[in-house]
């Protein structure tokens, strides 16, 4: 009988932890449908491009959606975090509801690209904002599963998006996947509005006199995540880099069959879901410097051994490896900001943190264009290089801090 009282009591204990609030769940639906969303603008841009046959109109599209991020973070950042985070993010999302909706009305492609960049400044409002809000509606001890199961709906939503995108514009044209995606922003701010009523904006962290650079100083010196920047990056720019020189590697050693290449491509979401899914139960939500490096490390080996060894039935395998990867180290990094970055300055620091990722997107764009000093293979094993490396030297330091007698990242053990 008292050993299974104590078993309810177990039971009762863990239920909360594993269970999100329906508010958190509705808030989770919301931005992945926009991420979908999302997906079929940038492509529907990119297939006009291809379609008119617009020198440079590819570039345009993937710099209108990388620019406006890198220069605005710290600002737009500092704002989140000086005013209530609810709404911030409805009036960013319903700007960039707005400016699509225009983008869908306006045929003019330099125009129209002009309203993607405006659509992504305030993205970096709303995905901060966003960001600031989970905790306080999913309850700080399941912010990991929170986490956990939006990173895995991301993964679907860019299986789901491309594909979808690719049909609909051989069907009805870039401006219906133009309009969906400004659709998308509206369904989002009606999911957050639903999710999170104003009297919640008390439990989220404001700082009115927020500086430009809280976000930096935040992701440089906050104990546990500081140190794990290094990887971060590389990692970032190790990825970017195979996604250009991957599309003539990858094709090559499919002897040019695009459908391969396409499967190549959904292995790697389809391995980030489950590495997602296992980065939110309870007994890893604090270990977030495993997490993101062994998810690096996971990236890294699959990545290096698919340019060693060009064998088309060896990438399945590697590339769900490094998704797996992949999906644990975004968990994992999302629950270390969360974890040990104040709630005042999370806004700015994850703003910041965009602007970081979108800046080594744009230099591995640049490092994976074909070019006559190294083959794409060569380009890819590259690509997995840099955040092995990364990796090593991230292990030395935590040893040598471990050895010195400091604390390493300030990790729980599971």
């Amino acid at each position: 009988m008292d050993t299974q009282k104590r078993r309810k009591t177990t039971f009762a204990a863990l239920r909360p932890n594993s269970t999100l609030p329906g508010a958190a769940l509705i808030l989770i639906a919301g931005t992945v449908f926009s991420r979908i969303g999302d997906s079929l603008a940038s492509l529907g841009l990119v297939l006009n491009a291809a379609d008119k046959g617009i020198h440079w109109g590819v570039t345009e599209v993937l710099l209108a959606e990388l620019l406006p991020t890198v220069v605005a973070a710290p600002l737009l950042g500092a704002v989140v975090d000086r005013f209530s985070a609810r709404p911030v993010c409805l009036a960013a999302l319903l700007l960039q509801s707005f400016a699509l909706g225009a983008a869908t009305a306006i045929p003019t492609f330099h125009v129209r690209v002009a309203l993607i960049a405006l659509s992504g400044l305030a993205g970096v409002a709303s995905v901060a904002a966003a960001f600031k809000i989970l905790p306080a509606v999913a309850g700080t001890e399941r912010t990991g599963r929170a986490n956990s199961l939006l990173t895995a709906g991301m993964s679907l939503a860019s299986l789901i998006g491309p594909a979808l995108a690719g049909f609909l514009h051989s069907v009805s044209g870039t401006a219906v996947l133009l309009g969906a995606d400004a659709v998308s922003f509206l369904i989002l701010a009606g999911c957050t509005m639903r999710a999170v009523p104003r009297s919640m904006d008390v439990a989220i962290g404001r700082r009115p006199t927020s500086k430009l650079s809280d976000g930096y100083r935040a992701l440089r010196h906050t104990p546990g995540l500081g140190p794990l920047m290094p990887a971060m990056a590389a990692v970032i720019l190790a990825t970017s880099i195979e996604g250009v020189a991957g599309v003539f590697y990858l094709r090559g050693i499919a002897s040019g069959n695009d459908t391969v290449y396409g499967l190549f491509l959904a292995t790697w979401a389809l391995g980030s879901v489950p590495g997602a899914l296992l980065a939110g139960r309870a007994e890893w939500a604090q270990r977030h410097r495993t997490l993101i490096l062994g998810g690096v490390l996971g990236i890294s080996l699959g990545l290096l051994t698919v340019g060693l060894v060009p064998l088309a039935g060896l990438v399945f395998p590697l590339f769900l490896v490094a998704g797996f990867g992949n999906g644990a180290c975004n968990v994992g990094l999302r629950n270390a900001v969360h974890d040990h970055v104040p709630a005042e300055v999370q806004g700015n620091a994850w703003a910041c943190f965009q602007a970081l990722s979108r800046s080594c997107i744009g230099l591995g764009y640049l490092l994976g264009t074909p070019n006559s000093l190294i083959s794409s293979q060569g380009q890819v094993i590259a690509s997995g290089a840099i955040p092995l490396a990364a990796v090593v030297w991230a292990a030395l330091t935590g040893l040598r801090r471990k050895r010195s007698g400091r604390p390493a990242l300030n990790e729980t053990s599971g």
